[in-house]
């Protein structure tokens, strides 16, 4: 059963989704314009009663407080660590999806004993042309949709309808959040990670493409590499079986 619930974290107040009640804690960090129900149908394929499973809404998102001033990854990555120390949880494993992927990275980094297993997912990471463009037409463009994928039906669609971040990216504190965290190159952070590593991307993945998870290989040591065929930038809802598969002979 899933449990919604909210926290206050170095006075932020984050909204959570909370299911299982096992000794090791999986934790699920979404894109950036996303929100944690994004998650769903990965949570609902994960029965295992060793886990207990969180889904944030990361600052600025969801039903979560707005930073009240521009923040970087790291200051992401701090909300997340305190989430953690907050409820006292052990064996974490973090899943992170494109901008969650930033945030991950930020963390097993800084504080490796804070976590035990990292799952990066279409992740962000590195600062290049593709990115910089990116950031430059979504500014200009701020009232329009961030991502447009041509496989929302059903479900999918619902899900992405109920994300609505226009207002956040409305106000001048993540806007500059987002210039921010665009222009942050983790490929130190990365060298830095020791923990067993995960990544996991989409085969069509035109946001962080291919290369991107192949350089993320190369630079963690104790890292996995997958590529799921016929998925995009949402690897989890485009093969949502095979993700799950993969996902979870790598955290149990």
């Amino acid at each position: 059963m899933v449990m919604a619930n909210q926290i206050v974290v170095t006075d932020n107040l984050i909204s959570y989704n909370q299911s299982g009640a096992g000794d090791s804690a999986v934790i699920f960090l979404h894109g950036w314009r996303s929100q944690k129900e994004v998650w769903s149908g990965v949570v609902s394929r994960i029965n295992d009663e060793r886990l207990r499973i969180y889904s944030l809404d990361l600052p600025g998102f969801g039903g979560s407080s707005v930073p009240k001033e521009a923040w970087t990854v790291g200051g992401y990555a701090e909300i997340v660590k305190g989430f953690i120390e907050k409820l006292e949880l052990k064996n974490v494993v973090i899943v992170g999806h494109s901008f969650g992927g930033r945030v991950g990275i930020k963390l097993a980094a800084k504080y490796p004993s804070v976590i035990s297993k990292l799952v990066l997912v279409d992740a962000a990471g590195f600062v290049n042309q593709t990115a910089k463009k990116s950031a430059i037409s979504i500014m200009a463009k701020i009232a329009k949709p961030f991502f447009k994928p041509k496989f929302m039906q059903g479900l999918k669609q619902r899900i992405y309808k109920t994300i609505g971040a226009e207002d956040y990216l409305a106000t001048p504190e993540l806007q500059k959040t987002f210039v921010n965290v665009v222009n942050e190159d983790l490929t130190e952070d990365l060298k830095k990670i020791n923990c067993p590593t995960l990544i996991i991307f989409g085969e069509n993945d035109n946001e962080t493409p291919v290369e991107f998870g192949e350089k993320m290989h190369s630079l963690i040591s104790n890292s996995r590499f997958e590529i799921l065929p016929d998925a995009g930038h949402f690897s989890f809802l485009d093969k949502p079986e095979e993700f799950a598969k993969v996902l979870i002979d790598f955290i149990v």
